[in-house]
C-alpha cells in the first residue's frame, strides 16, 4: 500500500528546501531592518561592533576635519555598550503587528500625497489667485506620525511593492488520519463484491488522499473493463457510503480504480501550498492554486497556458472559495503594475472584501450594466492591445515586455507614446446565470469575442456558475474554454455539460473537485484548498497599505469616445429622437405601400427592427387613419395611394 507524502517521511532534499526558504524569509525583513536602522556601513554590525546613532553620524557629517572622531573612537566594542533595559530577544512578528507597522508611516505618506495632489489640481484650477469657494490654503500641513526605531525597521522603502509575506497565512501541520485497518476492511469488502458476482478482479494497493482512498482494480484477462461501472450501486451499498466513483481504467495505467471517500477527511489550507516547495519551484507564468491531488502533491494551474478556466457547481460545494484562492494566488505573485482585476460579483457579498485592493482597474462589479461597460471594455483593450502588438513586431505579450528599452518614442493610433510594458488582466465573473438571464445575446457575444483571441494580449477570463444549464454555458462558450473544474452537481446532465462526460455527481463536496486540463481528456481529482476570510482581510489590508491608490470607478479606465457603446441600445436611443422616429415612420410606409402588406412582422423583417418596434409603428397608422383595422390575422385595408399622401394625413393630423 502506498500512501501520499507526510512530514516525517520527506527526504534530505525537501529538508534542506524548508530550511533554505526559512532562511530567505528572514532575510527579507532583516533588509529593511538594516536599511532603516543601522545608518552605518554593515560590516561595522558584523564586526561586533555597535553602529553609529543617527545624532552621530550627523555630527560626523558636519564636523571640522579637526574635530573628526578617529574610527577606532567611535566604533566601541559590543561588549563595551550599556546593555539596554529590556533585554529580552526581539520576537519575529507576526502578521498583524506586520499590518499595524506598515499602516502607520504609508497611510501618513499617502495622505502627503494627496495633499499635494490636492494643491496641484487647486493651482491650475486657479491660476490668477482667485478666492476659491473652498480655501484649504490655511488648514496645517499633515505632519507624519511619530514612529519608534521598531516601526522604522519594518517599514517600506519609498517606491518598492512588497508582496504579502507567508505569515499573514495560517500555516500549521496538517494532520493526515491515515488507518490502515479501515483501509484493509474497505479492500476486502470490495473484493468480496466483485466475488459475489463472479467477476474476475484483485483489489491491489491503495493511495490515500485528502478526501478519498483509491483502490487500484487489475482485471482478468478476457473480462471487459468496462463491465465493472455496472457494479457501482453494488459496491456502494457493500461499503455503506453515500457516493463512490468508478474509473474504467484509470487514464494511462492498466488497471482500474475505485475511490472511496474517506470517514475523516483532510482540510487543505492556502498557506500550506503557498510555502510549499511546488508553488517555489513553480515556472508557470500566471500560477494558479487549485488543491491537492490523492497522491498528495500540491496541484497548480498556469493560466496563461490555459488560457480561460470555467468553474461550475452547485451551491455550498467550494466554488467561491475556490475563486478566492485563486485571487489570493495573483496577488501574492504580481505587484498592481504587474496584473489587474475585473472582478464582477451579482450577490454584492461574496466580493465585497477586496474593494480598496489596488490591483483593482475598477471596483468590485454588482450590476449588469456595468458588467456589459466592462466586457465592451475589454474587447476594445484587446483590439488597442494587438494594434500596439502590431507597431512593436511582436506576437504576444510576453514578448513585448521582454524586449529591450526603445530608444525612439514608437506612437498608437491616437497618438500616444506605447509603454515599456503592459500588465495582465484577468476577468472573474462569479455568477453568470445572473447576467444571461438579463442580457444573454451581448454577453455571450463579448465573452466569446474575449476568449477567442484575448489569450496573446495578456487577457484572461475566468467564469464560474452554479447553473450549469445548456441555457447559461452554451456551446459558443464551452468551445472557448477548454480547461474546466466542477464541483458537486446534482445529476449526470449537468455534469455532461461542465465535463462533457459523468463524474461530478459524484463528489462529496467541500472543495472535492474534478479538473480537467487543457490539451487532455484525463481528469484529476483534487481537493480545493482553503482559504480563510481572515486571511483575505490581511492579505487586502496589507495590500491596500503600500501607498497604491484605490480604484476610482469606471472613469478612471473608460470613456464615452473609447468603448464603443452597445449597438442595439444606441440604434433604439436614436429611434427615440424625433427626426429619427420620423425617417423611421416614413420608411415604414413606403415598404407597406410598395409592397402592399400591412403586418407587424413584414415589416420587422424589412425594416430590421424589434416586435415592439413594430407593433408601435402599426399603431400609429391605424390611429393616424393611414392603416385600417384588423379585419383577419394579418388583414388590413391601405387608404392613401401614395407615400406623399400619407405624410401629408401625419402632418394634417399633428397639426391639429
Amino acid at each position: 500500500m502506498s500512501t501520499g507524502k507526510t512530514i516525517n517521511e520527506r527526504g534530505l532534499r525537501e529538508t534542506l528546501a524548508d530550511i533554505f526558504h526559512e532562511f530567505t524569509i528572514l532575510l527579507r525583513y532583516a533588509r529593511f531592518r538594516i536599511a532603516e536602522r543601522l545608518r552605518s556601513p554593515l560590516w561595522r554590525f558584523i564586526g561586533g561592533q555597535r553602529p553609529i546613532d543617527y545624532e552621530e553620524e550627523d555630527l560626523l557629517e558636519t564636523a571640522a576635519p579637526e574635530q573628526m572622531q578617529k574610527p577606532e573612537d567611535v566604533l566601541i566594542p559590543l561588549k563595551e555598550h550599556k546593555p539596554e533595559t529590556n533585554t529580552e530577544k526581539p520576537q519575529y512578528p507576526n502578521s498583524q503587528q506586520l499590518l499595524d507597522l506598515f499602516g502607520k508611516k504609508l497611510n501618513a505618506r499617502e495622505n502627503r500625497k494627496r495633499q499635494a495632489a490636492s494643491k496641484a489640481s487647486k493651482a491650475s484650477n486657479n491660476p490668477e489667485g482667485r478666492q476659491m469657494e473652498f480655501d484649504f490654503s490655511s488648514n496645517e500641513e499633515e505632519t507624519e506620525e511619530q514612529l519608534s526605531p521598531e516601526d522604522l525597521a519594518y517599514s517600506i522603502p519609498e517606491g518598492e511593492y512588497m508582496l504579502p509575506p507567508f505569515t499573514l497565512f495560517e500555516n500549521k501541520e496538517e494532520e493526515v488520519v491515515l488507518d490502515t485497518e479501515e483501509i484493509d476492511a474497505t479492500r476486502k469488502a470490495i473484493q468480496d463484491c466483485l466475488d459475489n458476482f463472479s467477476f474476475d478482479a484483485e483489489v491491489g494497493d491503495a493511495i490515500h488522499g485528502p478526501t478519498v482512498t483509491l483502490f487500484k482494480v487489475t482485471v482478468g484477462k478476457g473480462i471487459r473493463v468496462a463491465t465493472i461501472s455496472s457494479l457501482n450501486d453494488d459496491i456502494k451499498m457493500a461499503l455503506s457510503v453515500p457516493s463512490m466513483r468508478i474509473m474504467a481504467p484509470v487514464a494511462g495505467t492498466n488497471y482500474a480504480g475505485i475511490e472511496v471517500p474517506n470517514k475523516t477527511p483532510s482540510t487543505v489550507l492556502c498557506g500550506n501550498i503557498l510555502n510549499g516547495r511546488a508553488w517555489h519551484q513553480s515556472k508557470a507564468q500566471i500560477p494558479l492554486i487549485l488543491g491537492r491531488a490523492i497522491n498528495g502533491n500540491d496541484v497548480l494551474m498556469d493560466l496563461s497556458k490555459a488560457p480561460h478556466l470555467l468553474v461550475a457547481g452547485t451551491t455550498g460545494t467550494g466554488k467561491s472559495v475556490c475563486l478566492n484562492t485563486f485571487i489570493v494566488s495573483l496577488i501574492s505573485k504580481f505587484s498592481p503594475e504587474d496584473l489587474k482585476l475585473m472582478l464582477v460579483d451579482p450577490k454584492y457579498v461574496e466580493m465585497a472584501q477586496y474593494n480598496g485592493l489596488p490591483h483593482l482597474l475598477v471596483p468590485v462589479i454588482n450590476s449588469v450594466e456595468l458588467v456589459l461597460i466592462a466586457l465592451r471594455w475589454l474587447c476594445y483593450e484587446m483590439d488597442r492591445r494587438y494594434a500596439i502588438l502590431a507597431k512593436v513586431g511582436v506576437k504576444k505579450l510576453s514578448e513585448f515586455n521582454s524586449r529591450p528599452p526603445m530608444t525612439e518614442a514608437i506612437l498608437d493610433d491616437d497618438n500616444q507614446p506605447i509603454p515599456q510594458k503592459l500588465p495582465f488582466i484577468v476577468l472573474i465573473i462569479d455568477e453568470l446565470a445572473d447576467i444571461m438571464a438579463v442580457a444573454k445575446k451581448e454577453v455571450e457575444m463579448q465573452i466569446a469575442r474575449l476568449a477567442a483571441k484575448s489569450r496573446a494580449v495578456g487577457i484572461h477570463v475566468i467564469v464560474a456558475t452554479q447553473s450549469p444549464r445548456v441555457d447559461v454555458i452554451t456551446g459558443t462558450i464551452k468551445s472557448n474554454f477548454p480547461t474546466r473544474i466542477s464541483f458537486k452537481t446534482t445529476s449526470q446532465i449537468d455534469s455532461r455539460v461542465i465535463l462533457d462526460c459523468m463524474g461530478a455527481e459524484s463528489l462529496m463536496g467541500r472543495g472535492d473537485m474534478l479538473f480537467k486540463p487543457p490539451g487532455g481528456p484525463e481528469l484529476q481529482r483534487l481537493q480545493g484548498a482553503l482559504v480563510t476570510d481572515k486571511e483575505i482581510e490581511n492579505v487586502v489590508k496589507f495590500c491596500s497599505s503600500q501607498g497604491y491608490m484605490p480604484p476610482k470607478g469606471f472613469a478612471s479606465i473608460m470613456n464615452s469616445e473609447t468603448v464603443p457603446q452597445d449597438e442595439s441600445k444606441s440604434e433604439s436611443d436614436d429611434e427615440s429622437g424625433t427626426g429619427d422616429k420620423d425617417d423611421l415612420m416614413r420608411r415604414a410606409i413606403e415598404v407597406i405601400i410598395q409592397d402592399q402588406r400591412p403586418t407587424i412582422s413584414y415589416l420587422q423583417r424589412r425594416l430590421g427592427i424589434g416586435y415592439n418596434k413594430a407593433a408601435s409603428l402599426v399603431d400609429e397608422m391605424v390611429k393616424h387613419g393611414i392603416l385600417g383595422p384588423e379585419i383577419s390575422k394579418g388583414k388590413r385595408e391601405i387608404f392613401p395611394e401614395s407615400v406623399d399622401e400619407a405624410m401629408q394625413m401625419l402632418e394634417n393630423d399633428s397639426s391639429r
